[in-house]
């Protein structure tokens, strides 16, 4: 297997990755210097991942050829794909919540398909305290509940509900349908998402529902994080609506309704083949289109054109300095400029690359206050996913389904009580999606296997994760052993601080961010660190920036 292209010089099993995208640092001056190429665009994207590559192809569908420079050595950002096992398979993001229809809209335009996740996903949990529901004597799973978005109930009654969080939990739950819409919900109440689901439902729908599958989804904790980016829209409706039960089950039947590619009772889409497919086929597209991609290319400064365009006619917005770039000292850092500077003079230049490199060349643009860009970028957890392709007759009955997310450890009641296993997530890769399982059948025969185990909890040491680390939580969490001598091929790969917690002080920031670079003409910002998290808010947020670029409807 060849390693990452951004990944250090790891042995052929190990792959070590960041995909914080961004532009490399620069120490140099902003002030083209004499003999210095300027080359003209239609357009500028500054960052190739998922949020540069939609806004560079929604150019294209505006009749305009944009260039895209991505400082790493590979466009996609999260969605990364490696040779496991001698199948292709993603490295990073897998699938998306679908919400609304920027997302799914392209991916038909794309001419991909989306599909649901096979199999019902588990909760790992702690036993319940003493008097709360069924007595356990150790950690067990339990089935997602039915009807639940990140882990808040429609019914908080329902009995696979009150089976996770005792009867007691689920009677306090349940208050939420006699209180008012405004608890919770109004400007003085706490804007995170721990904040709001405990005054609505109370701290058993928290700690035992929405804490573990947060942490497992979004590698944080619901204190961290603004409800109304990570569930936009809820705490509105719940005020409309009057409970939060209700909320969740109007977002439920509206997104069941549309009927979209996620089917069934699943909110969840990918895409049929693999996420990855989305960025090659928006790369594709914008090539074909008259674009231009350029890795290992970063942008280094921003500012207005101060003059003529080289035919004499009317003069260009902005100039943007880019530069060859080389890795930085490891994988986690951004890369650094090394080679002759190029300067793109264009009207619309959009910075879909990283916090730190879009906030360094904003600095650039005239009027903009200072204070708009001295933000403080959250760290996000050091993530580790180690991946493992097996022959193992014990997982055809697919006992966790399509896999698992693990609770805290300092969630169990007792000290006594503590996790069997070190990871956060599990997730069966062959048959959550089939088409993985398939190829790995057709390439090594019957009773073979993936299996994902993700490690990294906010708050602690970068986790130290080996072969037989990822087969003892196996056989923990599934209850199946897997030999050494089974394992066909593994990965290991680092995605460290790629998920910053977007925190209630940080999403106001963000957004008088964008308040304030409104007024600028020729510029936009996007990505995951305004847009907030997940493919369906980043390609929805980065299609209205174009949109607002070229002066067409936001989509």
């Amino acid at each position: 297997m060849t390693p990452h292209p951004d990944s250090p010089g790891a042995s052929p099993r190990s792959v070590t990755t960041r995909a914080e995208i961004g532009s490399a640092p620069s120490r140099r001056s902003d002030r083209p210097t004499a003999g210095t190429s300027v080359q003209h665009r239609d357009a500028l994207v500054v960052g190739g991942g998922v949020a540069g590559l939609t806004a560079a192809w929604e150019l294209i569908r505006a009749g305009l050829r944009p260039l895209v420079v991505e400082a790493r050595g590979y466009t996609g950002g999260l969605v990364a794909a490696g040779s496991i096992g001698g199948a292709r398979m993603d490295l990073g993001a897998e699938g998306f919540v679908v919400r609304g229809q920027a997302a799914t809209s392209m991916l038909a335009e794309l001419g991909l398909r989306t599909a649901a996740p096979h199999g019902r996903p588990r909760l790992f949990l702690p036993p319940l305290a003493p008097g709360d529901g069924e007595e356990s004597s150790g950690w067990a799973l339990h089935r997602f509940p039915d009807d639940a978005y990140l882990g808040i109930p429609a019914d908080p009654l329902a009995l696979d509900v009150v089976a996770i969080i005792g009867e007691a939990a689920a009677r306090r739950a349940a208050q939420d349908a006699d209180l008012p819409g405004t608890v919770g919900t109004g400007p003085e109440d706490p804007a995170d998402l721990a904040s709001f689901v405990s005054a609505r439902m109370g701290a058993g729908v928290l700690d035992r529902l929405v804490r573990p599958i947060v942490a497992g989804i979004h590698s944080a904790d619901p204190a961290d994080l603004a409800a109304d980016v990570v569930v936009p829209g809820l705490r509105r409706a719940t005020a409309e609506l009057g409970s939060l039960g209700a909320a969740v089950a109007a977002v439920l039947e509206r997104r069941r309704a549309r009927r979209d590619g996620a089917g069934g009772r699943s909110v969840d889409a990918a895409v049929e083949g693999g996420l990855f497919r989305l960025t090659d086929a928006l790369r594709e597209a914008i090539e074909a289109g008259g674009g231009s991609v350029r890795t290992r290319t970063g942008a280094q400064w921003l500012r207005p054109a101060g003059g003529e365009n080289s035919e004499g006619g009317r003069r260009s917005a902005w100039r943007v300095g880019i530069a060859p770039t080389r890795r930085g000292p490891t994988p986690s850092d951004e890369p650094v400029p090394d080679g002759a500077e190029e300067v793109v003079a264009t009207d619309r230049v959009i910075l879909a690359c990283s916090a730190r490199a879009a906030l360094r060349l904003l600095r650039g643009v005239p009027g903009l206050p200072a204070s708009a860009t001295d933000l403080t970028v959250p760290v996000g957890a050091p993530i580790a996913r180690f991946t493992l392709v097996a022959r193992a007759p014990g997982l055809g009955g697919e006992p966790v389904g399509s896999g698992l997310l693990v609770a805290p450890e300092e969630q169990a009641v007792s000290h006594e009580v503590s996790c069997p296993a070190r990871a956060k997530a599990l997730s069966h890769l062959s048959a959550k999606w089939p088409w993985a399982g398939e190829e790995l059948r057709a390439l090594h025969g019957p009773d073979v296997h993936a299996l994902r185990l993700s490690y990294g909890r906010p708050g602690r040491p970068r986790p130290e994760v080996d072969l037989s680390v990822a087969l003892a939580d196996v056989a923990a969490l599934t209850g199946v052993r897997i030999a050494p001598e089974a394992v066909i091929d593994h990965m290991l790969v680092r995605w460290d601080g790629t998920l910053p917690p977007v925190t209630p002080a940080y999403r106001e920031r963000t957004t008088r961010l964008e308040e304030l670079l409104a007024p600028v003409a020729g510029v936009e910002v996007t990505g995951a660190w305004v847009a907030g998290t997940g493919i369906a808010a980043v390609v929805g947020h980065a299609r209205a920036a174009v949109g607002r670029l070229v002066g067409s409807p936001d989509e």
